[in-house]
């Protein structure tokens, strides 16, 4: 498959089940033969962008306008010094965004998404009404934010550790899951129009994100 061609949408998508089918075996394929997440969260944040832009109802209405990855710190290269989980911005798709968000909850969306236990999609109507909401861009109206669950044996620099609820966990780690499974980022999708997602788009990003989750090495 020409790589382009992953992020077209053909004609005959007109529901949102077949719209997130095609998405799903389109990242399926792009991600096949790749496991690492800096390239496949670089490839993910633009086909999701252009796909879901190229879908009837947001092509002219509910334009997408923000499409991407926040990771606790640990993952990136020469992390800052935090006392807190801290998000950094990881690939994306729009224009510039916030480059750093603490991990703790009420403060923002992606700061709950990634923080909150058990985790959890977080969904937003109206950005302007969400407590401690951030706004990178101002045309975002609405948004949603599904966290990236991983299996701590498969995360670098963890398997070292045990014990349940972060007790034993470096501080940039605490609180991110129980013994078996944490939270290593965040997708994070704005949309400049209010109610832009509903139910149909947590179910679809949220088997989106366990696709992505389980094809790259954390």
């Amino acid at each position: 498959m020409v790589h382009a061609d992953a992020a077209f949408l053909p004609d005959h998508i007109k529901t949102k089940g077949d719209l997130y089918d095609h998405l799903y075996s389109q990242l399926q394929s792009l991600l096949a033969d790749q496991r690492s997440w800096v390239s496949n969260l670089s490839n993910a944040s633009s086909v999701i962008y252009h796909t879901l832009n190229s879908f009837a109802p947001w092509k002219d209405e509910k334009k997408v306008n923000w499409a991407g990855f926040y990771l606790l710190s640990p993952l990136l290269p020469s992390p800052p010094k935090v006392k807190k989980p801290t998000l950094l911005l990881g690939p994306f798709h729009g224009l510039p965004a916030c480059q750093l968000i603490f991990s703790v909850p009420g403060k923002g969306v992606c700061a709950d998404a990634s923080a909150l236990l058990p985790p959890r999609t977080v969904k937003v109507d109206r950005t302007d009404d969400y407590p401690g909401h951030i706004a990178c861009d101002s045309a975002s109206q609405s948004e949603i934010v599904v966290p990236i669950v991983v299996a701590r044996e498969k995360v670098n620099g963890l398997r070292a550790h045990k014990g349940k609820q972060g007790a034993e966990l470096p501080i940039e780690w605490q609180g991110r899951g129980d013994g078996e499974k944490v939270i290593v980022g965040v997708l994070d999708i704005d949309c400049e129009a209010v109610e832009g997602f509903d139910q149909e788009d947590v179910k679809g990003l949220e088997r989106i994100v366990e696709l992505i989750s389980s094809s790259c090495d954390w």
